[in-house]
């Protein structure tokens, strides 16, 4: 039995053929809520993608059965909160959630992670990287002065020698991997191990684990010191590079200056998209520009890998951008009125996102009400969970004639929309696209804000 609440991060990968895997559960009396799983669709850009869904019955229980290839890192989601596991082919899992009197206390994102106690079937994976972990965790924390501030690095090595020395009878390559890299990030961080002999030790011609996560946080961390740190281009060279070319290639051969780098195509074209994805929101770069590179990688590397992971940053950059189309909906009011995005068109749209016990929204709803009467906009409140009757009284004494919605089993659009806090506005243009997500507050400079999207829209229009 492990118990096995999740704060922790690590994965490896171990290539298999697609087998399997059996997911069974209870959520402690809580029935007819929906349960699913979800991965990483890749480990660079961090896109999520649920693989399979279901919702709980009436007893709690849920049932799921996945063929997969490989063993990867994985979220168990009940509602909008998850905890991690390792979901590997060919295992049974078996997860007993708790009923939290607190799951509804707070903001959707400020939440403890989902805990829950799992009984895994998987050869011991599960129970290894937990012990690991724990080890691994231990010993910098009881360590710390000495692995990042002194040049003695004996306490480094001997703990390296001890890990290595304990699971050196453990054939899985998925956890040799996971414990590797793992190291590297450890002799990286404590300078056993240069920029250099890290690069060329752990990166260049050596196998990529794409599905590693391990292997790719520490990717993307090494990376992301590393250009800095060797001066191999300064931030004036970069800059009109990822501006003024439409073409990928005077990004690879300012990367490629790198000698090392420069002998491992596939590494320079990963790093390169690590560099566009931290500089997009730079106010000096062309967000454009930087589109039509990852584009131009997602048509045409050699690599399968990384033309996915290009599509993939092209969504996560660009997900809810001004401009963008915003997620539709269709919702139910109070008085079972069918509620829908689309029957806006043609009229600037106030989402105001809202908790069904938020005092706050009803202070709200009186400088929102004068708003829409002042600039003439529309509005529509959606209700995390289910409207009270005290929200719709409220809104109805005051004649506020704007529907009040429910999210009901449309719980993800709270996902689609990214909203994390109560209340979060977001403005809809008339064209469906989106003006602004997370408008400031309506008692600070939201009326701004408004007034200066619907004027560069019908500006743009006429």
């Amino acid at each position: 039995m492990i118990r096995y609440y999740i704060v922790l991060f690590l994965l490896v990968t171990i290539n298999l053929k697609s087998q399997t895997t059996i997911i069974t559960g209870n959520a402690q009396d809580q029935a007819d809520k929906l349960v699913r799983v979800i991965v990483y669709d890749d480990l660079f850009s961090g896109l999520e993608k649920t693989i399979v869904s279901s919702s709980t019955d009436q007893f709690g229980d849920f049932a799921f059965k996945i063929d997969i290839d490989h063993s990867q890192f994985a979220f168990l989601a009940l509602e909008l909160d998850k905890g991690q596991f390792y979901l590997s082919p060919g295992s049974s899992f078996r997860f007993e959630i708790p009923l939290d009197t607190n799951l509804n206390k707070g903001s959707v994102f400020d939440r403890l992670p989902l805990s829950f106690e799992l009984f895994a079937d998987d050869g011991g994976l599960q129970t290894s990287i937990e012990e690991f972990n724990i080890k691994y965790n231990n010993f910098v924390y009881n360590n710390v002065n000495r692995i990042y501030r002194t040049k003695d690095n004996s306490v480094v090595n001997n703990f390296i020698d001890q890990i290595n020395e304990n699971y050196s009878n453990d054939r899985s390559t998925y956890f040799y991997n996971y414990v590797n890299y793992t190291l590297a990030s450890l002799k990286w961080l404590s300078r056993i191990k240069s920029n250099q002999e890290i690069l060329g030790e752990y990166f260049i011609n050596k196998n990529v684990l794409y599905h590693n996560i391990q292997y790719c946080e520490f990717f993307k961390e090494f990376f992301k010191s590393y250009f800095n740190s060797e001066k191999i281009f300064r931030y004036e060279d970069l800059i009109p590079v990822l501006n003024q070319s439409k073409s990928i290639t005077p990004l690879i051969e300012l990367i490629s200056r790198d000698t090392l780098l420069s002998k491992d195509s596939r590494i320079v074209e990963l790093a390169s998209m690590l560099i566009m994805s931290r500089y997009y929101y730079d106010r000096n770069v062309n967000k454009r520009s930087v589109i039509k590179k990852l584009t131009e990688i997602s048509v045409n590397s050699s690599f399968s890998e990384n033309r996915l992971i290009a599509a993939n940053y092209i969504r996560v950059l660009t997900s809810l951008e001004s401009g963008t189309k915003a997620p539709n909906f269709d919702l139910r009011d109070a008085s079972g009125n069918n509620v829908s995005l689309k029957n806006y068109e043609g009229k600037f749209v106030l989402l105001a996102f809202v908790d069904n016990d938020c005092q706050m929204c009803e202070y709200h709803m009186n400088l929102i009400n004068d708003l829409k009467n002042q600039l003439g906009f529309d509005v529509i409140s959606i209700v995390s969970g289910t409207a009270n009757d005290e929200l719709i009284e409220f809104a109805g004494d005051r004649n506020y004639n704007w529907p009040i919605v429910s999210i009901d089993n449309d719980i993800l659009l709270l996902e689609d929309y990214k909203v994390k806090v109560f209340p979060t506005y977001i403005f809809i243009n008339p064209d469906g696209t989106i003006a602004y997500v997370h408008l400031p507050m309506p008692e600070e400079s939201m009326e701004l804000y408004i007034k200066r999207f619907m004027n560069n829209y019908n500006a743009k229009m006429n």
